[in-house]
Formats: C-alpha cells, structure tokens, sequence
C-alpha cells in the first residue's frame, strides 16, 4: 500500500481533529439544553402548582378553586395552569376535579400510587399520545383525616421537540463542518508545506558544480527557515568536503607524478645509453631511493586515511608527556649536532595526559622534525612543556626560514606546503601536520602556530591534564 502524503496526513488529522471536537461540542451542548430545559419546566410546574394554591378553597369541606372570572387574566392563568390538573382524595382515592384533557386520556391512578404520591410528594411523568406530561404533585390539609392530593401538569412534548430539532440540525452540521475542515485543512496544509517545496525546488537545481549556491531565507526564523538553514551548513560542510577532495586529488596527483617522470626519465637515459653493470647498479639505487620516498608516503597517506575514517583505535592511558618529550628531544641530539643547531629543552615534571602513548609520539616526532628541518645551520630550537590553565602545553619554538601568513590557515592540509619553489630541497609530502591536527584533535585537544617568514615558527599543543589516579589502600 502506497504510504499517504504529508498534506493527505495533515488534512486527515485535521479533519478527525475537527470531528471530534464537534461531535463533544454537540454532545455537550445536547446535554446542556436538555437539563435546562427539563429545569425550566420544573420550574414553570413549580410556579403553575404554587399559584394554583393561592386560588384553593374547601367549602365544606370539598377542594375549589375560586377565581374572578371576570378578571380576564386570572381566568386565562386558570385556564392554562388547568390544562392538565386533578384532584384527588387520598382517603379512597376518588377524584374530586380532573380537566378535560385528563379525562379524555383516561387519567386515573390507583389507590395506593396516589398514597404512594401522597407520602412522598415528587415530578412524575407519563407517556400520553401527544407526548410525555409531567406532573407537579402535593398534598393539602383539609381537616383532620381529609387529605387531597393536588397534581398540575405540564406537556413536555415542546421539550422533546426542541431537543430533536437541535438534534437534527447536529446531525447534519457534525458532517458539513467536518467537510468545511477538511477543504479548510488541505488548504491550510498546502501554504503550510508550499516553503519546504520551495526548498525542495531550490535544493533540486544544486549540483556539484554550484555547491556554493544556498538556499534562500525567508526571514521569519520559523521552523522552515531553521531548516533551511540547517541544509545551508550542510551545503557548506559538503562544499568544504568536495573543495578538500579536489585538491587532495590535484596534490596527489602532483605528489605522485614528480617521483614518477623521474623514475621515467632515468629509465629512458639508462635505456638510450650502454653502461657498465656499475652505472646501471647507480640507476638502480636511485630509482629504489625514489620507490621508498613513494610507498613512505602512500603508508602515510594511508594512516591518515585510517585515522579520519575512525578504524584506528587510540587506547586511554596516562601519558607522561614530561618523559615523552625529554625521551624525543635526547633521540634529536645527534642530528641537531650534525646540523650545528641548539637544542633547548624546559619541561616541567611529571606532566600526563589522558591518551595513546604511540600516536602522541607520533605528533610530536613530526613538530620536532619539521622544527629542525626548517632551521638552518647556526639556528636554535626551543621545546617546552608547561602547566596553563587546567591544560598540558607543549611549545616546539625554532628559528626556522618561517611561513607566510597567507598559508598559515592551511599548514594543517594535506599535501600542503608554503613556497613550493623554497622548499623543494626539504623532503616531505606535507601529510605530516595533517597527522598532527588528526592526533591532537583526538586527544581532546588543539594545536595552534604563530610564524614569521625568515624569524623561525612556534608551534603548540594544548592537551587536558590526566585526572589523578585512585590511591588504593595497601593493608597487611
């Protein structure tokens, strides 16, 4: 079964909605009009039956009403109060006065329903052909031992025609409100749903090629426009993405193809040439010099590959980052001789940090090696590892050849490298600080550089500290 719209739904759920809501509104006001009424007509039986009392009288002994039938309004009440009335004797149960419309009825209760009236006067009701009466009962003293039950009725027949009446009128109103809700409620749906089309129709014509394009506000902040705007840094996150993918994919195929014209080209000179079993061994070895500095750094692209998609688990050790930078910078002494460069190392003691022992090294193995690869000879490098606040922080300081403050922003991409035409004398793929952001960035941490061209680079790592270790108790 094929799934509803979002608008049929909406419009369905409106509708229901509104049918449930006019169906208790009519069954609320059903009930309503029906009790007020019921009380109104209690009420006018009360009124009808406290007046008839006024005109009451017993000569001897014998229930009357006695009126002035010349006063033209007491005999119109009389005359409609009596519609419905007897008189009854409660001793024997003998009718002492009924009005016409009781007699042609056939009105006539038994002995005991008339005492069973007279014990306990209450509202009774019969069912006659021209609909329902009500009766308002009560019982008045004549003398000792005379009692007369007094009944004034009242026909509840326009009652029961008015509460039909609403009750028609609801049948017909419940289905034509619930139609009006429902052309009401697709409409609605649709200039409700009309801006996600219009971000559907805009987000249709982005492609590939026009990431750039976003997709338009409407400035009421609302939820559309939330929405829009969520999809907005989406596009952006993605134009980012394809941006990074593109010119990963212009710098490796830059990277790669350097190392192989030059492979290429000492084959065709070796081919085109006779030499000695010695020349082609000198070939040979470069060539092979060439494939180690390729598959250095697909591995390295590969690690980083790994490393981003998350397959490369870090453990959650207590590092001391102290003893981890001491050991590094003793291992850097012989090539910082050899380079006649000075080394100066302050590291505070005792310094951990939560995280992977290996891959810490490995961030800071390539600050140091890139500090020192930068420096020329006579130059210094400064590394330090501090305490500031609540963090680790590590400084790797030279006095290198520097980075333009252009390509500051983009030191920490792949394949990236300040002045290519300076630094073709230094090896290296430019993967090595695109590693380091991955490792620090996994640690909880950040990284930051500050550089001058021609006065040197400082690079920091900020890590938070190792919670302390649990003290355990030793007991004999």
């Amino acid at each position: 079964m094929k799934p509803l719209s979002l608008r049929l739904r909406l419009t369905l759920i409106y509708a229901a909605l509104s049918a449930t809501v006019l169906v208790g509104f009519g069954v609320l006001s059903y009930r309503t009009m029906a009790i007020r009424l019921d009380r109104s007509l209690d009420q006018e039986l009360n009124e009808r039956a406290a007046a008839l009392r006024g005109y009451l009288r017993f000569p001897g002994g014998r229930p009357q009403l006695v009126y002035d039938v010349k006063d033209p309004q007491e005999a119109y009440f009389i005359r409609i109060a009596t519609r419905y009335f007897q008189i009854l004797d409660v001793s024997n149960g003998g009718v002492l006065a009924q009005s016409q419309e009781l007699q042609l009825l056939g009105v006539n209760p038994s002995l005991d329903e008339i005492r069973a009236q007279a014990k306990r006067p209450h509202t009774t009701e019969i069912q006659a052909p021209q609909g329902p009466i009500r009766f308002n009962s009560y019982v008045v003293h004549s003398g000792p031992k005379r009692d007369f039950l007094i009944q004034v009725g009242l026909s509840r027949q326009p009652v029961a025609n008015a509460l039909q009446e609403f009750l028609n009128t609801l049948i017909w109103l419940v289905p034509v409100g619930v139609l009006l809700a429902a052309i009401s409620g697709w409409w609605m749906a649709r200039r409700a749903l009309s801006p996600v089309g219009d971000l559907m129709n805009s987000a249709a014509k982005i492609g590939i090629s026009n990431l750039s394009v976003r997709l338009p506000l409407r400035g009421t902040g609302d939820e559309v426009d939330r929405l829009a705007d969520t999809f907005n840094q989406t596009f952006a996150r993605l134009e980012d993405a394809v941006q990074q993918m593109r010119q990963f994919t212009a710098s490796i195929s830059h990277e790669l193809r350097t190392p192989l014209t030059a492979l290429r080209g000492e084959a065709e000179v070796a081919l085109m040439e006779a030499r000695t079993p010695e020349g082609y061994r000198r070939v040979l070895t470069s060539q092979l010099e060439e494939f180690d500095k390729l598959t250095q750094m697909i591995n390295r692209l590969l690690t980083l590959a790994r490393a981003e998609a998350g397959e490369i688990p870090l453990a959650a050790d207590r590092v001391n980052v102290s003893e981890l930078v001491s050991s590094l910078a003793a291992q850097m002494e012989p090539i910082v001789s050899w380079k006649n460069i000075q080394l100066r190392v302050n590291v505070d003691d005792d310094i951990f940090v939560g995280g992977d022992r290996d891959w810490l090294e490995s961030a800071v193995l390539n600050l140091l090696d890139n500090a020192i690869k930068f420096t020329p000879e006579g130059g210094e490098v400064d590394v330090s590892v501090t305490v500031k606040d609540g963090s680790a922080r590590l400084d790797i300081r030279d006095t290198g050849i520097g980075i333009p403050a252009d390509a500051l922003p983009h030191v920490f991409e792949r394949f990236f490298r300040a002045e290519p035409s300076r630094s073709k004398e230094f090896e290296g793929a430019g993967l090595g600080l695109a590693l380091v952001k991955w490792v620090v960035e996994n640690h909880h941490g950040r990284v930051e550089v500050q550089s001058e061209v021609g006065k040197g680079s400082c690079f920091t790592i900020w890590l938070p500290l190792a919670p302390a270790p649990e003290r355990q108790l030793l007991t004999a």
